[in-house]
């Protein structure tokens, strides 16, 4: 019971919590209506802004589950609720999916993306392409399936113009697939990028696990003690970490990418959960038994 009374709002990752690849995690449609029933608030807090909002609400849907999209958020979301925030006026480049970059267009911001496709293996022709001297006052990083590094040159002659700033969507190092295989993610590319950033820039980072996307949250959802927060994840240094840098109390379940046993040899002191479970579904029971 000491435990259900320290949260009001359980704030969980998607993709290894609630579903996993093209698999469901069996009984959590049950476990998130039983937290909403107690009077928890359910946010969906995830790091993939390629997938569509309608896509998350049929995923979620077909889960059993309630879906608000105001309860949803992924890194495009919070960089956009941190525009609006700031005010921000000016040309932005972008390397994100299309579905990403419309998102931002349709939100009223001017959109530079590019170049798309097969480019001219040519140094000097792409170079004369990329410096285009536009007026670009900030640049966008996040989850991009089609990255060239003419993209990259592109957005590194940008930034070292002194008003153009950095933002950082989704940061994973690693992306797991199942509990034993697990593919690069977009940090090791955008680490490039910030590793070149001129003296006295860096990047605001609106995706997990950023301090700067728990700042998003915590505006967002009118929240005043980090504490009042369950952050619910499956990977420790995506997910729990995040928890650890906001201030949230933190649940690792072991239905995603991560095994009981990696999850006892974690040597990370930064990020160790403060609970850990099989699944989310675990709830239902716990609830059930008060």
């Amino acid at each position: 019971m000491n435990f259900m009374n320290s949260f009001d709002t359980v704030m969980t990752d998607c993709d290894g919590v609630i579903w996993f690849g093209l698999g469901e995690v069996p009984g959590v449609g049950a476990a998130l209506n039983a937290l909403e029933e107690c009077g928890k608030r359910v946010v969906y807090v995830s790091n993939n802004s390629t997938r569509p909002t309608k896509d998350y609400k049929k995923k979620i849907e077909k889960l059993g589950a309630k879906f608000q999209e105001e309860n949803l958020v992924h890194p495009m979301v919070a960089i956009i609720d941190y525009l609006n925030k700031t005010n921000f006026k000016g040309l932005i480049y972008s390397f994100a999916t299309e579905c990403a970059n419309n998102r931002l267009r349709e939100a009223g911001y001017e959109v530079l993306d590019g170049p798309v496709g097969k480019v001219e293996e040519n140094h000097e022709k792409i170079l004369k392409s990329v410096n285009d001297g536009a007026p670009v006052r900030l640049v966008i990083a996040e989850s991009d399936l089609n990255f060239n590094l003419a993209k990259f040159w592109r957005a590194d002659i940008y930034l070292k113009h002194p008003e153009c700033d950095l933002i950082v969507g989704a940061y994973d190092r690693r992306i797991p697939v199942t509990q034993d295989f697990d593919i690069p993610g977009q940090a090791p590319i955008i680490n490039c990028l910030v590793g070149s950033l001129p003296a006295g820039k860096r990047p605001i980072i609106l995706g997990k696990p950023g301090v700067d996307l728990g700042e998003i949250l915590m505006s967002r959802y009118n929240i005043k003690d980090h504490k009042r927060v369950l952050f619910v994840g499956d990977l420790i240094c995506t997910d729990i970490k995040f928890a650890s840098n906001v201030g949230f109390q933190s649940l690792l379940v072991l239905s995603g990418g991560i095994t009981r046993e990696r999850m006892l040899a974690n040597k990370d002191t930064t990020a160790i959960p403060n609970y850990y479970a099989d699944s989310i579904s675990d709830f239902t029971t716990l609830i059930r038994s008060l």
